[in-house]
Formats: C-alpha cells, sequence, structure tokens
C-alpha cells in the first residue's frame, strides 16, 4: 500500500469506502448481464469459453468483497487485509487471458487445473504473478506496487510483529505485546486498506468491462 497515507481521516471517511465496495457489487452484476447478453439470439446469449472465466472471476470478486467487508466492519484487519490480495489475483489471472493468442486454448488449460503461471503468452513468457503484475503496472500503474505491498500480509512476516507490540520503555528496552482479539490498527490505516480493496475490486471491474467490448469485436469479425 501507499507509503504516504493521508492521517487526516474518520470513521464517517471509513464508512464512504464501504459503501464504494457494496456499490462496486451492483456494477459487476450488472457488467456480467451485458457481456453475457451480447450476440443474443432472442436474448438466450452467445456463450463463449471466456465468459464461464470471466464470469467465475466476478463470483469470487463479488464473495470478496462481501468477505472484507464482513471482517473489517468487525475490525478483524489480520484477516481482511490478505483478501485484497486476493483480489489481485484476480486482476492478475484475468489479465492473462488478454496476453494469449487462443482464447478456447487457455480457458481448456485453466479448466484442466493448469496453472496460468506455467501458460506462455503471445511472447512465449510464462505467466506467472510477477511478470503479470510488471505487464498490467504499464497499463494501470500502481499495481505492482499494491500488488508487493498487500503480498507481505498474506504469509507470517514481520507487519504482524508489529501489528501487537509497542515499545513501552525505549531506554530500558521494555516491549509490551498483545494476545487475542484486539483492534490494533488506527483510522488513517483502516481506510488506507479499504482504499486498496475498493481500488483493487475497481481495476477488475475495469478488466471485465475490457472483455464485454473484446466479445463484441469477436462476434462481429465471426
Amino acid at each position: 500500500m501507499p507509503n504516504l497515507r493521508n492521517k487526516d481521516v474518520s470513521n464517517e471517511d471509513l464508512e464512504i469506502i464501504f459503501n464504494q465496495i457494496e456499490k462496486l457489487e451492483k456494477s459487476f452484476v450488472t457488467e456480467a448481464g451485458i457481456y453475457l447478453k451480447i450476440g443474443s439470439a432472442e436474448k438466450q446469449g452467445a456463450l463463449l469459453s471466456l465468459d464461464l472465466f470471466v464470469s467465475a472471476i466476478v463470483n469470487r470478486s463479488i464473495a470478496l468483497m462481501r468477505g472484507f467487508l464482513l471482517l473489517a466492519k468487525n475490525d478483524n484487519y489480520l484477516s481482511a487485509v490478505p483478501i485484497i490480495r486476493m483480489q489481485l489475483d484476480n486482476c492478475l489471472r484475468f489479465y492473462a487471458s488478454t496476453l494469449v493468442g487462443n482464447l478456447d486454448e487457455f480457458f481448456l488449460k485453466y479448466l484442466k487445473g493448469e496453472h496460468i503461471s506455467n501458460i506462455l503468452d503471445i511472447k512465449q513468457k510464462k505467466m506467472t504473478d510477477t511478470y503479470l503484475s510488471k505487464e498490467l503496472d504499464k497499463i494501470i500503474p500502481g499495481v505492482r506496487e499494491l500488488y508487493q505491498n498487500s503480498s507481505a500480509y498474506i504469509h507470517l512476516s514481520n507487519i504482524h510483529s508489529f501489528a501487537h507490540t509497542e515499545i513501552v520503555k525505549d531506554k530500558e528496552r521494555a516491549i509490551g505485546f498483545k494476545i487475542g482479539y484486539f483492534d490494533y490498527y488506527s483510522i488513517d490505516k483502516k481506510v488506507d486498506f479499504a482504499f486498496n480493496m475498493y481500488k483493487s475490486s475497481e481495476i477488475l471491474l475495469h478488466l471485465v468491462r475490457s472483455w464485454t467490448q473484446e466479445k463484441g469485436n469477436i462476434l462481429k469479425i465471426k
């Protein structure tokens, strides 16, 4: 997450971002309805293989947004923050589908359980998370930094130790720590977390909308 953040925030600001995340759910559902109807005959829809892939991502994204809100509103940010990285995972997996030459072949490999990190893009590069985050950052600046920073919350790291410890007496080297269920984070940090969840979800919505456009182009060609 960004190193510099606005510390002049309140619980009202946090609630505003929560509401924005909730509104994104409706936007995802609306967009899914649009791309599924493209090319429809009597509104039955012309279903392409990638519609199934994108729909799986949309469903997962909605579940993750709801999970984040549930945990964050309960002040369980140690559990909520890793979900930001999971939402970015959705973005990277989706973006991988835009880098291949054959969408149907890509979907079949995915459906068979092949890891996307082992699939080659049109440049014959393995689509690892690191590679995808760097490539997507060229289009949407900031993705790479958000990916790196949010990854620190997935695995046990010094971040988790800092969350529950504090220096009581510096000269005497006394350290205090808490064990149990506590609200560790300041309001500005909570706002930062929520904003990054919102931005990750917004990036994904942008990518989903790109599929709506691409599907229209594909069917026009056919």
